[in-house]
């Protein structure tokens, strides 16, 4: 769902998303590595952002943005700040519709402790690179072959190629629901990990979900922490960006 607004300010029509959930993950993904190859603190990066922001999020292109009143301007960007601010916790299961028109219902894979060791070399290899965040994505998330009440099964893993193309449209809030899950989980188990192992750490300091999913096994917890540098360091960027902000 968008908000269309400022359609009739010199004939522009101007679709801003109404939530993280409504922008497909590959958009966010070239936010991201238009981020990643500027200087977010200049001043001129923060316009040269901003308006790459109006280009990707709302097909606004370069020439039409100039065009816009100040006041227009400030709103529409306003309205993406807020969307790209929003909380995202993590989502188990979401429906995509498939090339074939049909509804795909995706879950988040329910036992990490059964991990292989493929899903394991993919998503490490894949969760680094914004530009490959679709295929860590699809070793997460699979389609949903059998459920009751909240208990549910994915398809076995056979690649990240099998459903990366789909889910570069999955929803961003989905896609950062699951990085964000790892980075918190990573940061307070970080703080331990020095003097302790996974067996000796408290659960009680832990949220539920995560206690859940250490009582699971959280195999390769630890290699995560691996990640929350570059992790923390594209969210830092985003959040430094006078407007859009994470």
């Amino acid at each position: 769902m968008y908000k269309e607004n400022m359609a009739e300010i010199l004939d522009l029509e101007v679709r801003v998303p109404s939530g993280l959930y409504h922008i497909p993950l590959n958009n966010y993904q070239r936010y991201m590595q238009v981020v990643e190859g500027v200087d977010v603190e200049s001043e001129e990066s923060s316009d040269f952002l901003n308006l790459k922001a109006l280009d990707i999020f709302c097909g606004l292109q370069l020439k039409d943005s100039y065009k816009l009143p100040m006041s227009a301007f400030n709103a529409v960007l306003e309205q993406l700040a807020k969307c790209l601010s929003e909380e995202t916790p993590l989502v188990k299961r979401f429906t995509m519709r498939g090339t074939d028109g049909a509804q795909i219902e995706f879950g988040f894979n329910p036992n990490i402790k059964e991990m292989s060791f493929g899903e394991y070399v993919d998503l490490d290899t894949y969760i680094k690179d914004w530009k490959q965040m679709h295929k860590a994505m699809a070793v997460l998330y699979r389609p949903v072959i059998g459920s009751k009440r909240d208990m549910y099964r994915i398809e076995d893993y056979e690649s990240s190629d099998k459903y990366a193309d789909l889910l570069r449209y999955m929803p961003t809030s989905v896609a950062l629901g699951a990085l964000v899950f790892f980075y918190r989980l990573g940061m307070k188990l970080a703080k331990r990990l020095i003097s302790s192992s996974l067996d000796q750490i408290p659960l009680k300091d832990l949220s539920k979900a995560e206690s859940k999913f250490l009582e699971k096994g959280g195999v390769g917890i630890s290699h995560y922490t691996l990640l929350l540098e570059v992790m923390s360091q594209n969210l830092t960027r985003l959040q430094n960006n006078h407007y859009i902000s994470v």
